[in-house]
């Protein structure tokens, strides 16, 4: 019973410090070559919507 507690405090604590080492700086996106290439991929994009209408 002991070998258990210890090892299931093992886990706890390895896995609390896990999220230390990972690296904190937020991915971030290329820079698009045109203000409306919304995916990155050097073409211009087109974004549209359309509003429902009433039944």
């Amino acid at each position: 019973m002991r070998l258990r507690a210890t090892t299931a405090l093992a886990a706890l604590v390895a896995a609390g410090l896990i999220p230390l080492t990972l690296p904190t700086t937020p991915a971030s996106a290329g820079t698009a070559k045109y203000a409306d290439d919304f995916d990155g991929d050097g073409y211009r994009d087109l974004a549209a919507s359309v509003l429902p209408t009433a039944p």
